[in-house]
């Protein structure tokens, strides 16, 4: 993808990290960026006004005046809400991590199905909430191998390098590595029950299945040597790109995983997440 640049493959700590740049001043890459988050917001079932719709209720109140009424007001129920601290943003986490999700999808062939994407699934009264769990789950297939994609997000506009957000990233991991409380076992269940609805051949379907089955159901070794994790720092600092530095990570150090299950990465975005994403929102269900 000509937008998305790698600059830098190295090793830290015995850890493979890339370094990208997305490049916000090409036109054409930007837009496709833009569009993809943007259709990511109205496809989520929460954004979709054709699932209120008051004729499916029975409702027997069908004036014209009213339904615009009523649908303007939903449109406002589902709208999530601004927050002053960039910690507690919910347009921002959706939007960063969906910002993740290309990434990986373009630049490592990893697959993600919206049917098993929590932010795709939200509730209504989960309109304000953080999502729990993992952040960005999905499969990577190549040829006859399948493995699990776990990718914990921080999106950090930190002047310092390393991050704050470089700790609880480690930390993230750390646990998705242990299978910390079944913190895994739960992420990958939840994701069977999600993908029964994916429209593919049956037989990709049965055996992505009978492969995300099998890691439930083995040992916490097997569980690992079958996942590939991606801890993912977004970050809008400039040093990073004009030193080509990765020195957010190098104190990072996790263990209990090969190396070769594992790939740090620093993707470079220099504009604000917090107005970027308003925009992306704004843009999605035109409002602010």
């Amino acid at each position: 993808m000509q937008g998305i640049k790698q600059l830098l493959e190295t090793k830290l700590n015995g850890l493979n990290i890339k370094l990208f740049e997305y490049d916000i001043h090409n036109e054409q890459s930007f837009s496709e960026l833009k569009e993809y988050l943007v259709n990511k917001v109205r496809s989520s079932k929460v954004h979709k006004m054709d699932d209120y719709d008051l004729n499916y209720f029975g409702s027997r109140n069908l004036n014209p005046e009213f339904i615009k009424k009523f649908n303007e007001r939903v449109a406002r129920v589902c709208i999530p809400k601004k927050a002053t601290l960039p910690q507690f943003d919910v347009r921002r986490e959706r939007v960063t991590e969906w910002m993740a999700q290309y990434l990986l999808e373009l630049e490592y062939g990893c697959t993600f199905y919206d049917e098993a994407d929590k932010r795709m699934n939200l509730k209504t009264v989960e309109i304000d909430k953080h999502t729990d769990g993992i952040d960005v789950p999905g499969v990577r297939i190549d040829g006859d191998t399948i493995r699990f994609v776990i990718c914990e997000v921080k999106a950090s506009e930190d002047r310092n390098i390393p991050c704050s957000s470089a700790v609880s990233l480690q930390d993230d991991i750390q646990k998705a590595i242990e299978n910390r409380d079944n913190r895994t076992s739960r992420e990958i269940l939840e994701y069977m029950h999600g993908i029964r609805d994916v429209d593919l051949q049956d037989e990709v379907l049965k055996n992505i299945i009978g492969f995300l089955a099998t890691l439930i159901a083995g040992e916490k070794g097997e569980l690992v040597d079958n996942i590939i994790f991606f801890p993912a720092l977004i970050r809008n600092n400039n040093t990073i790109v004009a030193n080509k530095s990765v020195d957010d990570y190098k104190d990072f150090v996790v263990h209990g995983v090969g190396s070769e299950n594992i790939e740090n990465v620093i993707l470079s975005f220099q504009k604000s997440f917090c107005d970027f994403s308003n925009d992306i929102y704004k843009e999605a269900i035109g409002v602010e």
